[in-house]
């Protein structure tokens, strides 16, 4: 357990170190501060695996939803756009979820178990007006880390859980479209760049797993979408719906005998929350 919270701790240690290097590097930082936005909401998540048939492999639900909280800045204080002086500015999602899940598999049964992820999108945008049917088109990068914590728990059919960690790298293109001067729509497709995920079979079942395979997705895809109404200066509602869809991982040896590997996925997440503007 000690190695999994090291390797957690490191990646959100990366995500930070990453976030405000970038910051400085703009040289951004007061304006992003003074135009972020934190955020609450509640998310109905499912997670569904098939094997190379496509048969039914595993799926997990929220139970009954995940909770997030986070804070992002995605330029819509037209202040703080007038005031600089380059025809660029940079924006960021950062947000961390959590909750409990329903684990089904078609060989080890059920299972209840906990769920964390952090998400980190770096954005860069041109400076547009922010009237009605005006648009605001951004590029970035994006890294999202998922801890599944599973690890010791047993299934209704006594089999033993495992934690694994899921790191997905992409970059986000997109465009926010006001709508209105009170509703507005960010819409982005995630470019899949590279995903690792790291079982812990190692620390569960030693006699079975000399190690604790890291297995590595090259090919896959992502949208994101959410529709903001602000309700006044400060306070917004928003609702969203996020979706994944990966291919199998590459095969890596878990044992002198075996080899493990992640099959094909979908994730889905709708969900609805309020922010606060400072």
């Amino acid at each position: 357990m000690l190695q999994i919270i090291f390797y957690y701790k490191s990646a959100v240690y990366k995500v930070f170190r990453n976030l405000i290097i970038a910051s400085g590097s703009f040289g951004f930082y007061s304006q992003i501060a003074l135009s972020a936005e934190l955020t609450f909401d509640m998310t109905s998540y499912s997670y569904r695996e098939v094997d190379q048939n496509g048969n039914f492999f595993m799926e997990d639900k929220s139970a009954p939803f995940l909770f997030s909280v986070g804070i992002r800045n995605w330029g819509d204080k037209k202040s703080i756009a007038k005031k600089r002086s380059s025809n660029w500015m940079s924006l960021y999602t950062l947000e961390y979820s959590f909750g409990n899940l329903d684990y089904t598999s078609a060989g080890t049964g059920t299972m209840k178990k906990e769920y964390y992820k952090s998400r980190l999108e770096y954005y860069v945008s041109t400076i547009s007006k922010e009237g009605a049917n005006d648009l605001k088109p951004f590029i970035g990068l994006g890294y999202r880390d998922l801890l599944d914590d599973s690890g010791f728990k047993q299934s209704s059919t006594n089999h033993l859980g495992y934690d694994r960690l899921s790191q997905y790298y992409y970059m986000p293109i997109g465009a926010v479209w006001y709508m209105s001067e009170k509703l507005s729509l960010k819409s982005q497709y995630n470019y899949f760049i590279q995903g690792k995920q790291t079982s812990f079979l190692n620390e569960i079942l030693p006699n079975n797993y000399s190690v604790n395979p890291e297995n590595t997705q090259s090919i896959g895809w992502g949208i994101d979408l959410t529709l903001r109404s602000k309700l006044n200066n400060k306070w917004s509602t928003y609702g969203f719906f996020r979706s994944w869809n990966i291919e199998d991982s590459d095969l890596t040896p878990c044992s002198p005998l075996t080899y493990c590997m992640e099959p094909k996925n979908q994730t889905y997440e709708i969900g609805a929350g309020i922010s606060y503007n400072f």
